[in-house]
């Protein structure tokens, strides 16, 4: 490998790198293998996070798995791919509270990377209800899901404050009457 071209190399490690993403994680582990066994990761962090995911998922080997993923996202924190990899690393070893904040964190950085996104839904991940004090499946909180879908991001904080205030009053009411 130290004998191919730079370019070579950043073609191997992005066909590795779509195979991991397709989900051949087999067929991606060797090839990242004999890349980073032979470069430094640092020179070439554009399959690292794939090598950690793959090294997970293969060889069980997750906590370096994750260790590689966080050093892709400090190498290139432009890349929304290394934090997709992260939270399928953590959803493989059923840690969804570090899968949820790694997503979240990505999301922060890059809110519309299309890879955040599709893990996102692969994950299931499900944003905050918007009445906190009942259920996701309370009528309220379906109701506001429903009017939010439908309107621009502007206005859904505007909704959420006006019901907020909706609610409290009604909870003030109802106080009021038990107490007299």
């Amino acid at each position: 490998m130290s004998s191919v071209a730079p370019s070579d190399i950043s073609q191997i490690l992005t066909r590795a790198a779509d195979l991991t993403a397709r989900g051949d994680y087999a067929g991606a582990l060797p090839v990242l293998d004999a890349v980073y066994k032979t470069v430094p990761p640092e020179q070439y962090p554009q399959g690292l996070s794939a090598y950690g995911l793959c090294l997970s998922k293969i060889e069980h080997k997750n906590k370096l798995g994750a260790e590689l993923c966080e050093k892709a996202m400090k190498l290139q924190p432009f890349e929304g791919m290394h934090w997709a990899n992260l939270v399928r690393l953590y959803i493989g070893v059923k840690n969804r509270k570090k899968a949820v904040d790694a997503l979240e964190s990505g999301l922060k950085r890059h809110p519309k990377d299309s890879k955040l996104l599709k893990v996102r839904d692969e994950i299931g991940y499900r944003k905050t209800p918007y009445v906190r004090f009942v259920s996701r499946t309370h009528p309220l909180n379906k109701a506001y899901s429903n009017l939010a879908g439908s309107l621009s991001t502007n206005a859904r904080p505007i909704l959420i404050a006006i019901g907020t205030l909706i609610c409290i009053s009604i909870i003030v009411c109802v106080y009021l009457m038990v107490v007299k």
